[in-house]
């Protein structure tokens, strides 16, 4: 079953993210291209889930309505910010 939730980073951003798979499971973390979403992984999260990972599907900076920094600054979506993104994205979805 997949479950639309939220995740909020240590930055304070928060993701709107499909998550489907066991708690414990081993993180798969699923990030999109622009100008896809989420939705991308639709298909993908049930059988990761049925194959016992932690899947995680969120909308990447831009995309979710509490990760939209100004997109004036450019900088606000520079590849490292990206990158940063997943990587906190991951520690707080637990796959540490």
């Amino acid at each position: 079953m997949t479950e639309t939730t939220s995740i909020t980073t240590r930055p304070g951003l928060t993701f709107t993210t499909d998550v489907a798979g066991p708690a414990g499971g081993t993180l798969v973390l699923l990030l999109h291209g622009f100008p896809e979403s989420r939705h991308s992984w639709r298909a993908a999260l049930p059988s990761l889930a049925a194959a016992g990972y932690r899947a995680v599907a969120p909308d990447q900076r831009g995309y979710s309505a509490d990760a939209r920094p100004d997109p004036a600054d450019l900088s606000n979506y520079a590849f490292d910010r990206l990158v940063d993104d997943a990587i906190d994205i991951a520690d707080a979805a637990g796959g540490a």
